[in-house]
């Protein structure tokens, strides 16, 4: 089950050294993942529809730990722009929105295909 991540968008190597092998739990780790962060991702998109960027910036805060541990580096510094606008042109946040909306939709795509029999 753990091959090489270099052409994935994450890299699980602390969620296998948190499961220890114990395929049960990683599965439970991975089917939470996608469910707590789409939920997350759908109230940020709503955030951001409706303007509401200190909202935004306190679920770009909550997802951040979630990203960490499953090694989606590439979100680092979107969240981080997100949870604290310097710039706070809304165009500009609406589309580091689209790209976490982009990534995550990457992520969950290739989390389905390595792990068919947690996602079928």
């Amino acid at each position: 089950m753990n091959e090489n991540n270099s052409a994935k968008p994450y890299d699980l190597t602390a969620i296998y050294q948190l499961c220890d092998d114990n395929k049960p739990f990683m599965a439970k780790l991975l089917v939470v993942f996608k469910e707590a962060t789409t939920t997350d991702l759908a109230a940020l998109k709503a955030a951001a529809a409706h303007g509401d960027w200190t909202e935004v910036g306190g679920l770009a805060h909550k997802m951040k730990s979630a990203i960490a541990h499953f090694g989606v580096t590439s979100l680092k510094e979107t969240l981080l722009h997100l949870e604290h606008p310097g710039n706070s042109d809304p165009e500009y946040l609406r589309s580091l929105v689209n790209e976490v909306d982009s990534i995550l939709q990457n992520v969950f795509a290739h989390l389905a295909q390595e792990f068919p029999e947690v996602f079928s």
